[in-house]
Parts: C-alpha cells; structure tokens; sequence
C-alpha cells in the first residue's frame, strides 16, 4: 500500500483547519497573594529536674485463696445443641477414626474426650468445657468403646 491513501484523511483536513481563525489569547497580570507573616514558635517551657529515686516500700504478699473471686464474669452459656463435657479428658492426638470424621480444616487440636468416653470438637474453649459430638458418616457419635476400639457404641 502507498502512502498517499493513507495521507487522504489528513489531506481532507487541511482545508478545514485553514479556515479557523486564529483566536489571540491575552494574559492578565495577577497580583501575587500575600500570605501572613509566620509567627514565631513559643519557646518550650523547661522541665523541671527529675526527683531523685527513692528506695522502694517493702512489698508484701499472701497466698491466693481458694475461695475464688466473687466479682469475677461469669462464663457465657454454651449455645443450644452443645454437650457440655463431665469430666473432660484433653486428648494429645485423635485417632484416626475420630479425625478423618471432622470437617476438612478443623484443626485435631479442637478434639477433646468427654467423661464418657465419646470425642467432641469445640469451637472455641469455654469453662466448663463445652462441644459438640463427632459423628461418623451415618450420622452416630464417636465414642471409645470398652474394648478399647473407637467407633459407634454397640447397642446394649
């Protein structure tokens, strides 16, 4: 392709653009703003010396009793549905069974025995401990069995 098809556009303008008056602009002068003189900074007040250190009083202490603290907030109630663990037993690790019946991304840390031997998981810690049962497939919680095994209770 030569060039003169691609300049016809533009050559179509020219005559346009000849017949645009020039437009003179003029500046105005401005007068420059005048801002306020700066104020000079206070001087800082000085500070007095520090006092000089003196020993401590003698502290005392007493034991912590055990009647505990009455004033203390109580523990919120666990939600409706949650099984609040008798006797709780933390379990370090989980058996397999128990932790491939969780949710993808529970941590095995949220895992916890109750006093009955059946496993729970809890969302968040609360005193007493409180959670909800793990529950195999067909939808029975898991419990340690006296045989020692993990799975669904055998009916008695």
């Amino acid at each position: 392709m030569t060039r003169l098809p691609r300049l016809l556009p533009v050559l179509a303008a020219l005559p346009l653009l000849a017949a645009c008056e020039e437009v003179r602009t003029v500046a105005v002068p401005q007068p420059a703003p005048v801002f306020p003189a700066p104020q000079a900074a206070p001087a800082p007040e000085p500070t007095p010396a520090p006092a000089r250190l003196e020993s401590p009083a003698q502290v005392t202490t007493a034991p912590l009793s055990d009647d505990g603290d009455t004033t203390a907030a109580a523990a919120p109630r666990p939600p409706a549905g949650a099984i609040t663990a008798t006797s709780p037993q933390e379990v370090v690790s989980a058996p397999e069974v128990v932790l491939a019946a969780l949710l993808p991304g529970t941590p095995p840390s949220a895992v916890f025995q109750n006093g009955d031997g059946c496993y729970l998981f809890s969302i968040e810690r609360t005193e007493p401990l409180s959670g909800y049962p793990v529950r195999d497939e067909n939808g029975v919680p898991l419990c340690e069995n006296d045989d020692g095994t993990v799975g669904p209770r055998p009916a008695s």
